[in-house]
């Protein structure tokens, strides 16, 4: 029996959506000889286009590492590898390009009698609400979330490639890649809660001012944005979510809190959810998070617990308790953490509508209002 959440819808959405098709031509042509190692000139538009201006440093220094050995192997999967690399390079060149042609986000500009600026902007998004936020966003950050989406998909071809050959090299290249995926998923993650704050009608204005800020500077920096300079408290957490074992045990979290911990989850993290003062829904949030379960459906272990006075409960169990044939596998990479973060943000948004108990934001969202409100203080002292 596949596994839902009771009760509160889940989205439907993943992160594949609203990435640009596979095929068409493009209005560019290859350069030729080896001078992806040297200057890192791949192709031509009008104008000289470098791995530095699709690309993280770190990123720009894999695709290297990639087409040498491409360049060196020899067979059907080097020959696909090198295809899937220049296919990559074309398409995500093609959108760099046209996010370079729009101009800067929150620039005072003017078309007919409409003044555009970064007042505007901000009153824009606020209109639209988290719900219509892709009809108030500008085109060039349209084009950034298009641009991140297809940049993870471009990484997920060359991994499928690299898997079909099994060489030690390839092993490294693999892991490499699987950092690059993680890093432009969290990446994803960052814009969606810093836009969540840009658009509320509920956040300050100094928290909204400093949100507004964050995302701007992801949009227009897309291609060079990467989340190890930013964000570090929620990176850490999204990381050690991802290899820390669900144990439920006495469904307190102690045990999920010790593995986050164990996994290097920045204590900052878990403070913000453990200091004495925190509120009801505050803590509601951090339980969906350690134990990936909606809050409807641990207050129905829970509750099942208490009836057959249990006072300790494993995944086979909770899975029985709850009527499915097994729990959901737990965050198998970067990708299965965003579908979480989308599930549980759909029903924080569905109970603050129809006004049901349970957490009205993610455990994230809460991390991320506290380091807003620190940062506004300090930029405000």
């Amino acid at each position: 029996m596949p596994q839902t959440d009771h009760h509160v819808p889940d989205d439907e959405s993943d992160l594949h959506a609203g990435a640009p098709p596979t095929g068409g031509d493009l209005p560019s042509e290859p350069s030729s000889g080896n001078d992806t190692e040297d200057a890192g000139h791949l192709f031509s538009f009008h104008e000289d286009f470098t791995l530095d201006r699709m690309f993280t440093a770190r990123e720009a220094e894999l695709v290297r590492r990639l087409t040498a050995f491409s360049r060196d192997g020899a067979g059907d999967a080097a020959q696909s590898l090198e295809i899937a690399l220049d296919d990559g390079y074309h398409r995500l060149g093609a959108i760099a390009l046209a996010m370079e042609s729009y101009p800067a986000l929150g620039e005072n500009t003017k078309l007919a009698d409409k003044e555009r600026s970064l007042r505007s902007l901000v009153d824009t998004l606020e209109r639209g609400g988290g719900h219509a936020i892709e009809w108030s966003l500008p085109t060039k950050a349209i084009l950034s979330r298009t641009y991140g989406i297809a940049k993870v998909n471009f990484w997920t071809s060359l991994k499928y490639v690299l898997t079909s050959i099994g060489s030690d090299e390839s092993r490294d290249l693999l892991a490499a890649i699987e950092e690059a995926i993680e890093e432009a998923v969290y990446t994803r993650l960052a814009e969606e809660l810093y836009g969540s704050f840009a658009a509320s009608q509920n956040t300050t204005p100094e928290l909204k001012r400093v949100a507004v800020e964050h995302v701007i500077d992801l949009w227009e920096g897309r291609v060079r944005f990467a989340t190890y300079q930013f964000c570090p408290i929620l990176r850490s957490a999204w990381r050690a979510r991802q290899r820390a074992p669900r144990v439920f045990g006495t469904m307190m979290g102690a045990q999920e809190i010790f593995q986050l911990l164990f996994q290097d989850c920045d204590e900052r993290f878990l403070e913000v959810f453990t200091e004495g003062d925190t509120d009801e829904q505050t803590v509601q949030a951090f339980e969906e998070f350690l134990f990936d379960l909606a809050f409807e459906s641990l207050e129905e272990v829970r509750q099942k617990m208490a009836d057959s006075k249990q006072g300790v409960i494993g995944p086979d169990e909770v899975a029985d308790f709850l009527g499915y044939s097994t729990l959901r596998p737990m965050l198998a990479g970067a990708k299965d953490l965003y579908s979480s973060f989308r599930r549980r943000r759909v029903k924080a948004q569905y109970r603050t509508s129809m006004g049901v108990p349970g957490p009205r934001r993610t455990a994230e969202s809460y991390v991320l209002e506290a380091l807003l409100v620190a940062e506004a203080r300090e930029a405000g002292a």
